[in-house]
């Protein structure tokens, strides 16, 4: 059987793949339109920013956690497999900018000449029909467990359309090296091999800029494949490749599945991923020709007669390191099911919105409600009398600074720097501005001068952010902006001037009376969010903001001096839909910051200079505005009225907290209260000493069990990264939440029973039973000290870089 080249009809690959010949994305960032930039691609139905669960199925690839891969949660028993009837002379292989496939050939009409295969799947009543396989380097999806840290060197995907037309479903499967050849998949290597022999005949491969930007291959100038230097074609077997059978190289097989996207644009909601849990085998010697076909693409130009080559372009969209691949996304509550040859007959909803069995989800209360698990509970006497809790109590104030005293403390004006960094940790730097994305700006955030002013008056909480951004470099403003997109805000220009941002926060205290912060309105770039500010001891705050459909924004800002003049905090943007719980890895950005308090006269003259330096517009430049009030004034729709702060007031409403007088016990109550109070007297003094010892106790115990793991950074404060990745460490079923059990597991003996519920309350800010990531970077960042002490108790010796830069004083993470 013969087989000859052809590289017609690419459509396919480009609707469900995102490859074809043209380069509308790549997978490297600098010069191209890598992931990172795949959101703003103005392309039809762009879903690379996520849905935000809104679609019910969520972004893809996604990180498989170990304990899935290590459970078994159902049968297969719902799959059904049909090898189609497509011979090998009946495919058509073809090599893109994007990497290799295969797919059945099409008649005139654009309809394959046969059936490369279908499945029946548990996610759906409908059929699907196989359309084509691809291959990525390296693996797209995590495995943990398996693999070099969860990833293989390749992942092949059989992609399948619904019957209906509705989705789309793919068979895959990781690739690693084996002992031996895989003896069908090296028929399809010759097929591609063959295609890109016909190719070199008028396209030689030389050196080019693609082939400096991926170090992994060096592409030519010659290659010899093995099985066609001389003939011009491939002698298949007879008979028809089952991609169902003939690919696994396993004797037996589960499969993961979970309802995902596209993983490259436009990263389309719609597929239902079945991945198997065991990779196929190939050779070495395989696993090498694999890697340069993907890799070393040439691309033929053709002339008006379309078949004259005019020229050659050596063009692959692979990254720096050889990769065509996208990173983990969030699973956003996503349930991943595995499914085993032998496991149990259980029907179990793919949605996997429901938690798993045994452990209850307990969803947060609603931005600004009171909760009753914040305090004390009345009634525990036989006198029913709630005077001991400080909300059913007239004479505690709901005066904030008088609740908290760190209130007072934070009061005023305050400069320093924020940076802002990506989900992988790197600087976020300029990204195309469009208002379909929140926060996209089209300047450097790797280094923002920050301006904070916060008033507190009585209930009342008032806090006004600046922000002043440098120029955008150069490079970026040569990029071609896509369309209803900028490279500018305001009146600037790009490369030329900066821009600065401002933002409101508005508060009011709450019945709770524990210093909580009411925020129920915000302005600029906080707009439309909503939340609450806490205290966490005497030096930490903690703050939660999100609009009515997602939890966006966790912070935490602790002092670091005595004097309190002096804070420094981190902070992350989260996506995360309303009706889903947490998810493995939401984290869409974080960012760090310091500021140093000063005074008025000083943060006019700072920020006045920072518009200079970064060439801010005089049309630019925000208003600096009195303690307290709405930088628009004039506005009601940017500026809370009087009447919507009295509305959340606490002075201006009825505390929900109000006691029935019931039966106080008369004179029997008298006495022993003066009893309990003289009891209390005498051991107040020791109560505090106790309680003192016991917290930093506990505190130690833990920084000790986390500097054993955890990776630091030069100046031993661990990175916004680095927190997420301690935090999956001890969050063992990866569900986003850090239970009681989870915990314990993780600190083993080294605690104290007593110490350890002592602990878990003092993380479990919300009281809900479990901890989520804000909560476990507030604590973190209470032990920030303790943490070096222990540290270095284990170990840590900087490295002469590190050194280096702590005596030049940078403290850039």
């Amino acid at each position: 059987m013969k087989l000859h080249w052809s590289l017609a009809g690419a459509s396919l690959f480009t609707v469900v793949d995102g490859a074809g010949i043209g380069n509308f994305f790549t997978y490297y960032d600098v010069g191209g339109l890598g992931p990172d930039r795949w959101p703003f691609l103005e392309i039809d139905n762009n879903q690379c920013g996520g849905m935000g669960g809104k679609s019910g199925f969520g972004q893809s690839p996604v990180a498989i956690p170990q304990t899935v891969n290590d459970s078994c949660d159902t049968n297969k028993d719902a799959y059904l497999f049909n090898g189609g009837d497509c011979t090998w002379d009946d495919l058509k292989f073809s090599i893109s900018n994007n990497g290799v496939k295969v797919e059945p050939k099409l008649n005139a009409d654009g309809v394959a000449t046969c059936s490369f295969g279908s499945m029946n799947i548990p996610q759906s009543p409908n059929k699907f029909n196989a359309l084509q396989f691809h291959i990525h380097t390296y693996s797209e999806h995590q495995i943990n467990g398996q693999g070099v840290l969860g990833h293989f060197p390749f992942e092949l995907h059989v992609v399948h359309q619904e019957e209906t037309k509705e989705s789309f479903a793919v068979f895959g499967t990781m690739i690693d090296v084996g002992d031996t050849a895989h003896p069908v998949f090296e028929y399809f290597l010759r097929g591609w091999e063959l295609v890109a022999t016909n190719v070199a005949e008028f396209c030689p491969i030389t050196d080019s800029p693609f082939e400096a930007l991926q170090q992994k291959v060096t592409c030519g100038p010659t290659y010899i494949f093995p099985y066609n230097q001389t003939e011009q074609s491939v002698d298949f077997p007879d008979g028809t490749p089952n991609i169902y059978e003939d690919l696994p190289t396993a004797s037996e097989w589960g499969v993961f599945t979970y309802k995902g996207g596209l993983t490259t644009p436009p990263c389309t909601e719609i597929v239902n991923w079945n991945l198997l849990d065991t990779p196929m085998l190939i050779s070495q010697e395989q696993m090498e020709r694999l890697e340069y076909l993907i890799l070393c693409y040439v691309q033929p130009v053709y002339a008006s007669d379309e078949t004259t080559v005019a020229s050659c372009v050596h063009n692959t969209v692979a990254s720096e390191s050889g990769s065509t691949s996208r990173t983990p996304q969030s699973l956003l509550g996503r349930k991943i099911i595995h499914r085993c040859p032998n496991g149990p007959a259980v029907v179990i909803n793919d949605l996997g919105v429901e938690p798993p069995p045994g452990e209850d989800f307990v969803k947060p209360p609603p931005n600004g409600e009171p909760s009753n698990t914040g305090s004390s509970k009345c009634g525990k006497t036989i006198f029913e009398d709630c005077s001991d809790d400080p909300r059913y109590s007239p004479d505690v104030s709901v005066n904030l600074k008088a609740t908290r005293p760190s209130w007072a403390h934070s009061e005023g004006y305050w400069v320093g720097t924020r940076k802002v960094y990506n989900n992988q940790g790197d600087h976020l730097m300029e990204t195309f501005a469009s208002d379909k994305f929140k926060n996209t700006l089209p300047y450097p955030q790797d280094d923002v001068k920050l301006f904070v002013n916060r008033t507190i008056v009585e209930t009342r909480y008032f806090e006004h952010i600046y922000e002043v951004y440098r120029p955008a470099s150069p490079t970026f403003c040569t990029f071609a902006v896509p369309e209803e997109s900028s490279n500018v805000l305001g009146n600037g220009v790009c490369g030329v001037n900066g821009y600065a941002t401002v933002g409101e926060k508005f508060g009011t205290a709450t019945f709770e009376k524990d210093g909580t912060v009411n925020l129920f309105f915000t302005t600029g770039r906080y707009a439309g969010g909503k939340g609450k500010a806490s205290t966490v001891g005497d030096d930490t705050f903690y703050q939660t903001l999100g609009d009515s459909t997602s939890f966006e924004l966790t912070m935490t800002e602790t002092f670091s001096n005595d004097a309190d003049t002096r804070v420094a905090g981190s902070g992350q943007y989260f996506i995360i839909s309303d009706v889903l719980p947490y998810s493995e890895d939401p984290l869409a950005e974080s960012f760090t910051f310091e500021m140093n308090q000063v005074s008025e006269e000083t943060f006019k003259e700072e920020l006045a200079a920072a518009y200079a330096d970064d060439n801010v517009l005089p049309e630019d430049q925000k208003p600096i505005i009195s303690s307290g009030n709405c930088v628009d004034g004039s506005s009601d729709a940017t500026c809370p009225s009087e009447e919507m702060i009295q509305m959340y007031d606490p002075l201006y409403n009825s505390s929900p907290y109000d006691q029935d007088p019931g039966v106080k016990g008369g004179w029997i109550a008298f006495f022993v209260i003066i009893g309990v109070l003289v009891l209390v007297g005498i051991l107040y003094i020791w109560h505090v000493h106790r309680i003192k010892a016991q917290a930093d106790r506990y505190k130690h115990q833990f920084a000790r069990r986390i500097a054993e793991t955890i990776k630091m950074d030069h100046d031993k404060k661990l990175s916004a990264k680095g927190l997420e990745e301690e935090f999956k460490t001890i969050d063992a079923d990866g569900n986003g939440f850090i239970t009681k059990n989870e915990l314990h597991q993780f600190m083993g003996d080294r605690v104290s029973e007593q110490d350890f519920n002592v602990m878990f309350a003092a993380i479990d800010i919300d009281h809900s039973g479990s901890i989520d990531f804000a909560e476990f970077c507030a604590f973190m960042s209470q032990i920030g000290a303790i943490l070096t002490e222990e540290e270095e108790r284990a170990g840590y010796k900087p490295t002469p870089k590190a050194q280096k830069d702590e005596e030049a004083g940078n403290d850039d993470p």
